[in-house]
């Protein structure tokens, strides 16, 4: 067992130490917190340049202002390596300002406001500053308004200030909306702030840099980390759900490990790869893996995630910026003491929704039905199958013999026949498999510690998480095996900001990832979901609900004794034969993966502003690797066959024992990738009278590889990116991108390509004339327009190398004897792929024009966006191609032909406000993208609506339906059907749209919408009084659609035994429902007739995949910082909550059993899936 898991054990002693180290680092930087030397030779300096000077020696930030700093002296000074205590003396000495020093933060005063000759009575006022949930809020500006009278909170949200008896007090803090307190009697003020919707001081991670998201130009939404463990999930792309505007999703799985979802940005634009680009902590990730590191990061160690939407935000990425970017910034150390936070989490999930299907009375009843219409249309072929009265009783009482079959039981004594009375059914019993199966409860636990901190020389932030997710798998562990999925995961980061000389900074990051996801299905690949549920779904409903009664007094049946139709199996030829799904599953073992992934990037960043203000450069160098293998185990498992004593029917006997071969493979499945990346820069930034501008030159280059890679050969790209952006008061803005970088996916002369982007912005409210007032106090315009690219060619690679050979087909023998035979066989040499050597990048062109307003003092923000696309040079195989061309339609050579075109609109709105100290917020988004195929070079079929052009990508198509045929006459005057002309009444009644007298494929028109909905909307409400906070996201999406016609989801009586849906049961046509008027919303049921025609795709089996549910709920409360008992433990903060997903569901026509969230892969449309399951949670966080 060591030599199997060696290489993760070694990894994870690895990372232990690494944290131990780390650690120990941190706590060593933080005793030397106040160790603060200056090193000053200036004369007749400016005291605002003398402030930045020793800000970027010993990182102490001074608050002030500039009219504050009119009048003061200018500065002689000459010092080496003297305390900045003794250095602000000096520099203070004979100015008509002081100073103030609270933590890190240098708070300027203007000495007049303390002289006692100003006549003022002052107080001194003393509180604490919390945010939204109660927890201490450090940095914070309080202000005496209209004086430069001002300080900061402390660590602990506390802060002190001597303010006039009847001042005003301004709290003011990024990302949260400013207050105005007028000071009371009392000489203590606490104060909650509430979070700003859109606060424009907030500074958002964009591509290769940052910005204020006032002078912001492009489209980017940001999501933050607290928002994120809100979510109890196990993967980030899950949690991004409804969290912001211009993101889509669906989800293929529900199972442990396997759950992600995939995700979309405004929508889909092109025939070949969507996937966004996915940045952390400025890295790209492979296009091959876009979020297998993403998903297996926790949530705890996240700061903020940028979504780029337009041209202009992801320009900077040129081939990998077409279908948008998500950038995600992890958490670093800040200037302070050591912070502990500990979150710990327990709950449990349960599938959602689960197929319904019949009892085993409403099975023989609906199975005699359909026998039935098998006779009137003069099938006799079934009458086997039919069920007797008695056998109807025995289902609807679970009992194997009617009272009068045992009271003619002579041999019996009167006790015999009570017990056997009430002696519950082995034969004739009822269940609903799938219950059985999936109705169980899944533990879920997560726990994390974060650790973090900082001085002037060395801030650090390092997390430790565990996750560990249970399948709902009822029933899974039986004779030594345990099938149920199980997914436990392991994260460990360390991110460090160190000063290592003057001018120099150096930041590393190092981070793992360590899985163990166990699932079932031995003989499949882990990654093959459709397979491996298959085999465990199809054996459910291709059984009837009495196929056997599975584990009977602790052994695991699955047969009967006896010839089908004896005493001892009544129901072997008609669906009873002993034999349960839950065999199958315990017999089908498992597989176990084993995943790492490592993380690791260093940066060296370089200050020159010896040269020029605001001049800076970087080098980063990066490496990611990822290992995963598998183990396959299945059990011996002892199985039985059983029957009814024949002596003692009360009495149940068991024969056989025997057990299913054990078996166990190493090295399953496995994999492995790495990836190196490197990138060098420079950037500027520079503000004078008023204008402010900067500009960024970088070059960058990754290599990725592979052991699944075609060719046995590494991808790479490079490039170099450029970003000028220029702001005049924050009125005027105006930013430029360009990206020239290429790739070895394509022949040299086409590898490279030139993508450019503009963008401006104009700021009314900022303007003079703009008149001061509180009901409208931001206006803002802004507009992109840009061209970016996409590589992404679903795994095809070198399409531009000569045609491609292989020996297939049929050979020769040439009748000359070798030696070894008289006439041996040649086989055939074929040419099989053509070459294009003008293979190219897909381009995009994108436009983007937004609107941002602010009213009722920023309690009110909307923002309102227009986007388009077109893009070209979409890589599609040619169907223009004449048959005499010579080689299979699938091997002709790709083309950069395709065309699509993409457009839509964007809404979010959000209102915060307070009503004493009830806090309440309400945000939401609405969210539309359509896309057209606008050409494809597709054969000309005789009707446009047989072509994908001008339809959208993934349209749906099937054939019309117009109710059911009722009467015997329409029946007669029915068209010709290619797919099967055997119709009976109730069958579907197709639509000749051709009107050519023949349903055909001609006949085949869009249908519904595709599976991803165009409409993507949702609100967030929530409250905070007192400790208390409520948070609930409801999320919707409209216009999309969800196949329900594979297999038995359309074919009830698969192999004429199997299960029957309950919506097939209570809705299905009968002449007499019809008659009455009643509903029907099922075909008539029979084993002869149309029955199987019903089954092809139309709009009667395409649903509407729209709803709207309640993603998310948070029930919290944090307890007061002042609570004796927190202090006393030294807390600084402490909250309980609970919070669960996907809890309440409205509007859904889809079946039960999928999920309107389902994606339609793999064969989710055939049934064989895994159910999106409920989260419920609670949870506690305790800051020390």
């Amino acid at each position: 067992m060591l030599s199997r898991h060696g290489h993760i054990l070694k990894k994870i002693i690895i990372m232990k130490l690494t944290v131990i180290f780390f650690i120990a680092l941190c706590l060593n930087a933080s005793a030397k917190i106040y160790a603060q030397n200056v090193n000053l030779s200036e004369n007749n300096m400016s005291l605002q340049s003398i402030f930045k000077k020793i800000t970027k020696q010993t990182e102490y930030r001074f608050l002030y202002t500039r009219e504050l700093l009119k009048g003061t002296n200018s500065v002689n000074i000459n010092v080496t390596n003297k305390p900045l205590k003794d250095v602000l003396k000096q520099i203070f000495a004979d100015q008509p300002i002081t100073y103030v020093v609270y933590d890190k933060v240098v708070v300027i005063k203007d000495k007049g406001t303390e002289s006692p000759t100003t006549g003022r009575i002052e107080r001194v006022i003393t509180g604490q500053v919390v945010d939204e949930r109660g927890g201490p809020l450090p940095g914070v500006t309080v202000n005496e308004k209209n004086t430069h009278n001002t300080t900061v909170t402390e660590k602990e949200g506390n802060y002190k200030l001597t303010v006039n008896e009847q001042a005003i007090l301004v709290f003011s803090y990024v990302g949260f909306k400013p207050q105005e307190i007028q000071v009371g009697v009392s000489g203590s003020l606490n104060v909650q702030l509430q979070p700003s919707m859109g606060a424009l001081n907030e500074v958002v991670v964009v591509g290769y840099g940052k910005q204020k998201q006032t002078t912001i130009t492009g489209a980017v939404s940001v999501v933050s980390g607290k928002d994120l463990t809100q979510t109890p999930l196990s993967n980030v792309t899950n949690m991004l759900v409804g969290r912001t505007s211009g993101i889509s999703a669906v989800q293929s799985s529900g199972e442990p490990g396997m759950n992600a979802a995939s995700i979309r940005i405004r929508g889909i634009a092109t025939l070949n790869g969507s996937d966004p680009l996915i940045v952390i902590d400025g890295i790209q990730q492979p296009a091959e893996q876009p979020y297998t590191v993403l998903n297996a990061m926790d949530a705890y160690e996240i700061e903020t995630i940028s979504i780029l939407k337009d041209a202009s935000a992801t320009a900077v990425y040129g081939i990998r910026g077409a279908n948008g970017v998500i950038i995600i910034t992890t958490k670093r150390g800040k200037i302070n003491g050591l912070q502990l936070s500990f979150t710990a989490n327990q709950g449990f999930t349960k599938a959602a929704s689960l197929f319904q299907t019949v009892n085993s009375a409403q099975f023989a009843q609906l199975r005699n039905e359909a026998v039935g219409n098998a006779q009137a249309f003069g099938d006799h072929t079934y009458d086997q199958l039919l069920f007797t009265n008695d056998e109807i009783w025995k289902f609807q009482n679970n009992r194997d013999y009617t009272p009068a079959e045992v009271n003619a039981m002579g041999a019996l004594s009167a006790a015999q026949k009570t017990a056997l009375l009430n002696s519950p059914a082995l034969y004739y019993t009822s269940h609903n498999y799938y219950h059985d199966q999936f109705d169980g409860l899944g533990r879920q636990q997560q726990y994390n510690l974060n650790v973090s901190g900082g001085t002037d020389k060395v801030k650090y932030f390092n997390s430790l998480g565990y996750f560990q997710q249970n399948g709902i798998l009822s029933n899974s562990s039986f004779g030594g095996a345990n099938v149920n999925p199980k997914y436990t995961r392991f994260n460990f980061r360390s991110n460090f900001d160190i000063n290592v000389a003057k001018n120099f900074q150096l930041t590393f990051n190092i981070a793992a990832q360590s899985s163990i996801n166990q699932v079932p299905g031995a003989n499949n690949s882990a990654s093959d979901f459709g397979n491996r549920y298959q085999n465990i779904i199809q054996n459910i409903l291709e059984n009837s609900p009495f196929s056997g009664p599975g584990i009977v007094n602790g052994h695991l049946v699955t047969s009967f004794v006896g010839l089908p139709g004896d005493a001892t199996n009544p129901l072997g030829a008609k669906g009873g034969s002993g034999y349960t799904p839950l065999t199958q599953l315990l017999t089908a073992g498992t597989i176990t993966m084993y995943g790492t992934n490592l993380t690791s990037n260093l940066t060296l960043k370089h200050t020159m502003n010896y040269l020029a203000e605001g001049l800076e450069a970087h080098a980063t160098i990066s490496y990611d690797d990822s290992y995963n293998k598998g183990f396959a185990r299945i059990n011996s498992i002892p199985q039985y066959s059983a029957m009814r004593d024949p002596s003692d029917p009360s009495n149940i006997v068991f024969m056989g024992g025997q057990v299913n071969t054990a078996y166990t493979a190493d090295n399953i499945g496995n994999s492995s990738w790495r990836k190196v990346y490197a990138e060098a820069g420079i950037n500027y930034n520079h503000n004078f009278s008023g204008h402010s501008v900067s500009a960024l030159l970088l070059g960058n280059a990754q290599r990725y590889t592979s052991n699944s890679m075609s060719y046995n050969a590494p991808s790479g790209l490079m490039g170099v990116v450029g970003r000028v952006t220029y702001n005049y008061n924050e009125r005027y803005l105006l930013e430029s991108n360009l990206a020239y970088n290429g790739t070895e996916q394509f022949a040299p002369g086409h590898r490279f390509g030139l993508f450019p982007a503009v963008s401006a912005g104009w700021i009314v409210s900022n303007e003079p004339y703009f008149p001061k007032n509180n009901w409208l106090t931001l206006v803002k315009f802004r507009g992109s327009y840009g061209e970016v690219g996409n590589d992404q060619l679903n795994n095809r690679r070198y399409l531009y190398l000569p045609n491609t050979w292989g020996y297939t087909g049929y050979g020769y023998y040439f009748g000359n004897a070798d030696g070894s035979s008289a006439n041996p066989y040649y086989s055939p040499a074929k040419e099989t792929a053509l070459g294009n050597p003008m293979v190219t990048w897909e381009r995009a062109k994108k436009t983007n024009l937004s609107a941002d307003f602010q009213f009722f003092k920023s309690r009110l923000s909307v923002t309102s966006s227009l986007f388009w696309e077109t893009r070209n040079n979409i890589l599609v195989t040619l169907g223009i191609i004449p048959g005499t061309y010579g080689v299979a339609s699938s091997n002709v050579p790709p083309a950069n032909v395709g065309r699509v075109s993409n457009h839509g609109f964007e809404l979010e709105a959000g209102w915060a406000d307070k009503i004493g100290k009830f806090n309440y917020f309400v945000k939401g988004n609405f969210s539309y993208a359509v896309n057209k195929v606008e050409y494809k070079a597709e054969a000309n079929y005789p009707y446009p609506w047989m072509n994908d052009t001008g339809y959208p990508i993934g349209q749906y198509k099937g054939l019309l339906t117009n109710g059911f045929y009722n009467t015997q006459q329409e029946l007669n005057n029915r068209p010709y059907n290619t797919y099967g002309n055997n119709a009976r009444l109730g069958d579907l009644k197709f639509v000749d749209v051709n009107g050519d007298g023949t349903i055909d494929q001609k006949d085949v028109v869009p249908i519904g919408y595709p599976n991803l909905p165009e409409v993507a909307y949702n609100w967030t409400v929530g409250f905070s009084y007192k400790g208390f906070d409520l948070s609930a996201l409801f999320i919707g999406t409209a216009k999309g659609s969800f196949p329900q016609f594979g297999y038995i989801l359309s074919s009830p009586f698969a192999k004429n035994v199997g299960e029957v849906l309950q919506t097939t049961y209570d809705g299905h046509w009968t002449a007499a429902k019809y008659a009455a008027g009643e509903k029907i919303t099922y075909p008539e049921i029979s084993f002869s007739g149309g029955g199987p025609n019903n089954a092809v795709l139309s709009d009667f089996w395409l649903k509407s995949n729209d709803f709207t549910r309640l993603k998310n709920l948070e029930v919290g409360y944090t307890f007061p910082s002042t609570m004796g008992f927190l202090k006393k433990a030294k807390i600084k903060g402490m909250r309980l909550y609970l919070n669960g997903n996907n809890l309440v569901t409205w509007g859904s026509a889809l079946l039960k059993g999928i999920d309107p969230e389902q994606a339609d892969a793999g064969k989710n449309s055939m049934g064989y899936l895994y159910p999106l399951t409920r989260v419920y949670n609670i949870g506690a966080s305790i800051q020390l």
